[in-house]
């Protein structure tokens, strides 16, 4: 079964100003992995994470916004299609963004890069390209190169679907709801 999601992660902000940000609101805690709509948890790295079943929920217009004054990383993720894409915000800037989409002309050899990207990248990117040769030389319909962008990502904050976290079972994740007394998208002139 294929899986879409996506996540950001908040470092230098604390969660309340993260949540508030996005106009949400911390609800109740549960162990385990991340399950419903949003979820939220202040990860070992000092990363406060927000994730989504939605793909699309890591690039909204609001990253300019919510990286003001701190660090974000976006990770959105389409199995069923082969995407994955990563990005780094700093003071309200792009600095960088790693993207894969087999859909694309280069297919499974897809891999757009630009800005001034994390020094463990390159390796990042060799490696999984080593990869993928073999499972092309193979005759293997294998894409490892979507890996680069997620690997990019855990990298940084430590965070990896495909990874159980640090004492997983302990970790307390909580639900995050609709903050009733956030502005409305049409009052964002009121933030």
């Amino acid at each position: 079964m294929s899986t879409a999601y996506s996540w950001l992660a908040v470092s230098g902000k604390s969660p309340d100003d993260t949540l508030r940000a996005l106009g949400l609101a911390s609800g109740e805690t549960y162990e385990g992995f991340p399950e419903g709509t949003l979820s939220g948890i202040s990860l070992p790295t000092g990363w406060y994470l927000v994730v989504s079943e939605r793909c699309d929920y890591a690039n909204t217009r609001r990253l300019r916004r919510l990286s003001k004054h701190c660090e974000l990383v976006t990770c959105a993720v389409e199995e069923h299609i082969m995407y994955a894409s990563t990005s780094f915000w700093a003071n309200g800037k792009l600095a960088w963004e790693v993207t894969h989409d087999s859909q694309l002309h280069a297919g499974r050899h897809h891999l757009d890069a630009s800005g001034k990207l994390p020094p463990m990248f390159d390796d990042i990117r060799k490696w999984y390209a080593g990869e993928q040769a073999a499972m092309d030389q193979s005759n293997q319909l294998v894409d490892c190169i979507m890996e680069v962008p997620i690997e990019t990502a855990k990298r940084i904050t430590g965070f990896s679907f495909h990874d159980a976290l640090p004492g997983e079972g302990r970790d307390q994740f909580h639900h995050l709801n609709r903050d009733p007394a956030a502005p409305k998208w049409w009052q964002l002139w009121r933030r």
